[in-house]
């Protein structure tokens, strides 16, 4: 705090000086010129007044009569030799053409009288110098103005310092692996969005570190089962077991094992910040077709297609693969839980396109959805694949929307059941005027 402090504080104070001398320089070099032609007004006013008096005087009592009136004016007067002082050559050529001379070392100003091989000498004058220096009153202002420089400083710096300590202390409660530890700032601190951005950052790592280890328990867990039962199927073959069963076994397994890693390297390519998808405009619908024709001839029930876009031949914009994935994910799950009837909706609303898969199984209650958006997570308790899945299609779902400037979106279906809805900003081109 002291050096945060000192530093703070001479930075204030010698910019304030560097300021005050500026200003002050201006303000002196204004100021002198407007004094200059004052005392010049008054010391000609002067001569001519001395000028006037000593005119029809004999020479010989003009110091006598010079005296007299000092009384008189307000700046001492003397009357010397016009080579009383040492002049440069240009004063000196001044002085003879009539001209005032100020002798700043001296702090006088002097004049020849007119036709004679005297001088008018006024001053000295000791305002002149005062102009020139500065004070002891003057130093122990600026002394006084640099300390009190030190208490808003002071005042500032005290609560900046304390959020400080705050960030501090909680980061490094952070870095030692408490990804629980949060910064609490008042509102109108100037650290709050910094603590606020901490507290962002906190939470990511939190969710990251949890998602990490959910990750590594679920991958285990999902390749330890099928790992295991195949160890299980090899002892039954060398105990003598039908081998057609056992092999049989052994490559749903290894199946098993294959998705799972399929799925789990399609979500890391699409974790990836430099992924950027290809997105050109295509017929969705004819997509859309193929797509549920693929999944009717594998699965039962078949998906009933209805497109709302108003278009016959309507082209979106979007990865055709990635999408892809993603309805046939949907698909997947809607056969999974969702009964006998799967339902594909298309249509377009105020450019943003949306897919709507609905089914009329039990759905997904409210308090689950956003949690089921998250890799690894089932909407049932036990890791049973028959139903469950490995908990990733609709995570995997949700990273192909975001590549797409969209969303998905858990909500209930016409039907009864659940609908999960894929909604993406995209031009609608009638693909129909082409032809």
């Amino acid at each position: 705090m002291r050096q945060l402090f000192l530093r703070f504080y001479l930075t204030v104070v010698v910019c304030f000086l560097i300021s005050a001398t500026l200003i002050g320089g201006v303000y002196k070099q204004l100021l002198e010129r407007t004094n200059q032609r004052y005392l010049t007004d008054i010391f000609q006013t002067t001569v001519t007044i001395i000028e006037e008096e000593l005119g029809d005087l004999p020479r010989s009592i003009w110091h006598d009569e010079a005296a007299r009136l000092r009384g008189k004016l307000p700046v001492p007067v003397e009357i010397e030799s016009i080579d009383t002082y040492r002049l440069s050559p240009e004063n000196k050529q001044v002085l003879l053409n009539g001209g005032i001379i100020l002798l700043a070392d001296r702090e006088l100003y002097i004049h020849r009288i007119h036709q004679t091989e005297l001088m008018v000498v006024l001053g000295p004058i000791p305002y002149l110098s005062r102009m020139d220096s500065l004070s002891w009153v003057d130093w122990l202002a600026l002394g006084l103005m640099c300390l009190a420089l030190g208490i808003p400083t002071w005042l500032w710096l005290r609560p900046f310092w304390r959020d400080v300590l705050v960030l501090v202390r909680q980061s490094r409660r952070l870095g030692s692996g408490d990804f629980t530890s949060r910064v609490k700032l008042d509102d109108s601190s100037a650290l709050a969005p910094l603590g606020l951005t901490f507290n962002r950052m906190a939470n990511d790592i939190q969710t990251l570190t949890a998602s990490r280890r959910a990750m590594l328990d679920a991958v285990s867990h999902d390749l330890r089962t099928p790992l295991s039962r195949i160890r299980y199927r090899l002892e039954a073959l060398k105990a003598g077991a039908g081998l057609d069963a056992q092999a049989s076994a052994i490559e749903r397994d290894l199946g098993q094992i294959d998705r799972l890693l399929e799925e789990w390297l399609t979500m890391s390519t699409l974790d990836r910040a430099q992924l950027r998808l290809n997105l050109s405009l295509q017929d969705i619908l004819a997509q859309l077709g193929l797509l549920c024709s693929e999944f009717a001839q594998q699965h039962n029930p078949q998906p009933v297609l209805d497109n709302l876009t108003g278009l016959a031949t309507p082209l979106l914009e979007y990865d055709s693969y990635y999408l892809g994935r993603a309805v046939t994910n949907l698909l997947s799950n809607a056969q999974r839980y969702g009964g006998d009837n799967i339902a594909v909706t298309l249509e377009w609303v105020e450019g943003v396109a949306q897919i709507h898969v609905d089914d009329n199984g039990p759905g997904i209650p409210d308090h689950a959805r956003e949690r089921l958006l998250q890799p690894f997570e089932r909407l049932e308790n036990s890791r049973n694949l028959a139903t469950g899945g490995f908990g990733l299609g609709l995570s995997i779902v949700a990273m192909i929307m975001r590549g797409h400037n969209g969303e998905i979106r858990i909500e209930t279906s016409p039907l009864g059941g659940a609908r999960i809805t894929l909604a993406w900003p995209t031009p609608l081109v009638d693909g129909s005027e082409g032809d």
